[in-house]
C-alpha cells in the first residue's frame, strides 16, 4: 500500500499511471501567479484519475480559462458574498453540481456549491492533488469498478484512511460540516448514500 501522506511523483504515478499523470506547459503557468501551484503543477502534473467523485478535466493541461469564460451566469446572482477577482479564478472540476475552482493569486481551491455560499475547499492546490492522490490510492479498497485484489475490498476501512489521511494533511478542508469531502467521505462507505 503506497503511503497516502508522501506526495511524490513517483506515487502520483504509481496510482494513476503516468498515462494520467498530465504534464502542464510551462506557457501555460503564466496565469498561475501562486509560485506554489505553479511548483505543483510543474513538478506533480494534473493527475486524471477515474475515481467517480472528482475527475480534473483535460483541458487543465492546455489552458486555463477562467470561470467567466466557463461558466454563462454570473457570480453575484448566485452568491452573496463573492471574493474580489473571482470570476478570474480557475475551474477545476466538479462533484455533483458544486463546482471546485482555483484562485491562481493565493493558491487556495474553493467550493461554488450549487446551494449555499462559497467557502474553502483546499488550503492549497498541492494539498488538493494530495486529497485526489489519497483518494486513487484507497479507490481498490471502496469501488467496486477499481481493478484490484478482491480481498482488499473494505470500504469502511478505505474511509477511515482517507479521513486520517485527509485530516493529516489539510485539516482545514474538513473543517466546514458542509464541505463536499464529507459527502466523498460517506461516499467511499456506502456508495448508495445520498450523494447531493
Amino acid at each position: 500500500m503506497p503511503d497516502l501522506l508522501e506526495l511524490s511523483r513517483p506515487n502520483l504515478e504509481a496510482v494513476f499511471g503516468p498515462e494520467n499523470l498530465l504534464p502542464v506547459p510551462a506557457g501555460s503557468l503564466d496565469v498561475i501567479a501562486d509560485s506554489d501551484t505553479r511548483d505543483a503543477m510543474r513538478t506533480l502534473g494534473l493527475p486524471i484519475g477515474k475515481n467517480p467523485q472528482v475527475v480534473l478535466q483535460r483541458r487543465l493541461a492546455q489552458e486555463f480559462p477562467p470561470f467567466s469564460q466557463v461558466y454563462d451566469w454570473e457570480l453575484p446572482e448566485r452568491y452573496d458574498d463573492v471574493p474580489l477577482g473571482a470570476e478570474t479564478w480557475i475551474p477545476l472540476t466538479v462533484i455533483p453540481y458544486d463546482s471546485i475552482v482555483l484562485d491562481p493569486y493565493a493558491g487556495k481551491v474553493f467550493c461554488f456549491p450549487q446551494d449555499g455560499e462559497i467557502y474553502l475547499f483546499n488550503s492549497t492546490f498541492r494539498k488538493f492533488v494530495h486529497f485526489l492522490y489519497i483518494l486513487e490510492a484507497e479507490r481498490p479498497h471502496y469501488d467496486v469498478e477499481a481493478e484490484g485484489d478482491d480481498d482488499l475490498f473494505d470500504p469502511r476501512g478505505a474511509r477511515e484512511r482517507v479521513e486520517a489521511a485527509m485530516r493529516a494533511v489539510d485539516p482545514a478542508a474538513l473543517a466546514d460540516p458542509q464541505s463536499r469531502w464529507h459527502n466523498v467521505l460517506t461516499f467511499i462507505e456506502d456508495p448508495e448514500s445520498e450523494y447531493y
